[in-house]
């Protein structure tokens, strides 16, 4: 299992931060292009769902990324610090008459979605082919921000 996260700041010049996330595991997992879309698009709208709609774009709100890998499945997890919302009323309306295009682009792209904390923390799982190494580079810092590449063994 792969386990790894990101904080934001509300500001959606900080998708592109998102987008290297992305890009990221992508290799380290040796994700195909092919797939990029569809691991893209559904974490791109999460994330910014929570930034204008969550957090009212204040950028001293922070969104929060996880994302976990196990077997072939692919979680991440999309929190922001607003009150959230009816997702419920949204999601009983059918994919076709909904007036906005983000949640459903997410409900259609993945195997399984569900939200927590009222709605302000979406999760949502997808299958991807993907290669999981046997050891991985991490770059740490040490205490006087030294840093260093280890291996770690899976």
């Amino acid at each position: 299992m792969f386990y790894t996260s990101l904080h934001i700041e509300s500001d959606l010049d900080n998708i592109v931060i998102v987008e290297n996330f992305i890009d990221s595991l992508m290799e380290d997992f040796s994700i195909s292009e092919n797939y990029k879309g569809i691991l893209s698009v559904p974490l791109l709208e999460a994330v910014h769902n929570a930034i204008i709609h969550g957090n009212q774009s204040d950028k001293s709100k922070k969104v929060s990324i996880n994302c976990q890998i196990m077997h072939k499945q692919i979680t991440f997890s999309v929190s922001d610090e607003g009150d959230g919302f009816d997702y419920k009323y949204i999601l009983a309306e059918a994919l076709e008459n909904r007036k906005t295009s983000g949640l459903s682009s997410i409900e259609l792209l993945c195997d399984e979605m569900e939200f927590i904390n009222q709605g302000a923390t979406i999760i949502f799982s997808m299958q991807i082919p993907l290669q999981m190494p046997q050891e991985r580079e991490i770059a740490v810092l040490s205490e006087k921000e030294h840093k260093q590449v280890v291996k770690k063994a899976w």
